[in-house]
């Protein structure tokens, strides 16, 4: 959760310097405004971080792997392990000082249809790759 909070730290650094800078150079107004909006904009962030990432979950099934995410906008994705093509496990730098991994999984129906599950451990990542590579190879 906190390779969460820091990915959101990053992200926000930017518009906040981007809007403040006029502020400092004309404060007044703008600076109430701008740095009220942008305080409660982060507030919200860190607040649904964890929450999303309870409502993150992924079922393996005898024929399929489902994927579920988000809580105010949820969506589930169900791949049946014969539509996939390959696997592959990715690790950017910030996952990497976590030792945390994401599972990517491409299926024959294009790019609308591939899954990506970020934030898994580097053994759990490695296991379910194994795991579905199985399945998926049993219905080649």
């Amino acid at each position: 959760m906190s390779y969460r909070r820091l990915l959101a730290t990053i992200f926000w650094t930017i518009p906040v310097i981007a809007l403040i800078i006029p502020g400092i150079i004309s404060p007044g107004l703008w600076l109430a405004i701008v740095g009220g909006v942008m305080v409660v904009l982060i507030a919200l962030t860190f607040i649904a971080i964890p929450i999303g990432y309870r409502k993150r979950s992924y079922a393996l099934r005898e024929r399929d792997l489902t994927y579920k995410k988000g809580w105010i906008f949820s969506s589930m994705i169900t791949i049946p392990f014969n539509r996939i093509q390959h696997t592959e496990i990715s690790r950017g730098p910030i996952e990497r000082k976590y030792e945390l991994s994401t599972l990517k999984i491409y299926t024959a129906g294009g790019a609308t249809s591939d899954l990506s599950i970020p934030g898994l451990e580097v053994e759990e990542a490695e296991q379910l790759k194994e795991f579905v590579a199985k399945k998926a190879a049993i219905y080649e």
